[in-house]
C-alpha cells in the first residue's frame, strides 16, 4: 500500500510543521528535505504526491529547477512555491508568472496562514489522488489506497 505523501522542501521547519496535522488526519506521509536533490530522490517513489518547495526569490535557482524538473518529469506530482521573503506587490506577479511558466500549481508568499496552506495542499492532494488512482476519496476523508486497488511496480 502507497499512501500519498507531501514532499517539503525548505530551508526550516515552519511548513511541515503547519502541515503535520493534517497530514495524520488523512494518512498522508510528511517527508521533510533540505535540499532539491534530496527532494528529487523521494519524487521518484511513485504514489501520489504534493510538492512543497520553499524558496528565496533572491536566490530561487536550484529551487526552480526542482518544480521544472518536477513538472517535466513527474507531471502527476503538484507542486507549490512558498517564498520564504515579502516582495513589492509588482515584483510578485511577475515571479508568480515565472513560478506557473515552469510548472507550479500555486504559489504563496508571506504571511501565509496555517489555514490557507492546510486547505491548499489538501485540496492539491484530493485531486492528485483522484488523478492517479482514478476515485474519489473515501466519504470519511480518509484516503486508503489499498481500498482502491492502487498497485504500482
Amino acid at each position: 500500500m502507497k499512501f500519498p505523501q507531501v514532499v517539503i522542501c525548505a530551508a526550516d521547519e515552519w511548513p511541515a510543521g503547519q502541515l503535520r496535522e493534517l497530514a495524520a488526519e488523512h494518512r498522508w506521509l510528511v517527508k521533510e528535505v533540505r535540499s532539491p536533490a534530496a527532494a528529487r530522490e523521494l519524487l521518484r517513489d511513485p504514489r501520489p504526491t504534493v510538492l512543497l518547495v520553499q524558496i528565496d526569490p533572491t536566490e530561487a535557482t536550484e529551487g526552480l529547477r526542482l518544480v521544472a524538473e518536477t513538472h517535466r518529469s513527474a507531471p502527476d506530482v503538484a507542486t507549490v512555491v512558498l517564498s520564504d521573503a515579502k516582495l513589492p506587490e509588482e515584483h510578485r506577479a511577475a515571479w508568480t508568472a515565472g513560478a506557473f511558466d515552469l510548472g507550479a500549481r500555486a504559489v504563496l508568499f508571506p504571511p501565509v496562514a496555517r489555514s490557507v496552506l492546510e486547505d491548499l495542499i489538501g485540496g492539491l492532494m484530493a485531486a492528485t489522488v483522484r488523478r492517479v488512482i482514478g476515485e474519489v476519496p473515501a466519504k470519511d476523508d480518509v484516503i486508503d489506497l489499498a481500498d482502491g486497488a492502487y498497485e504500482h511496480a
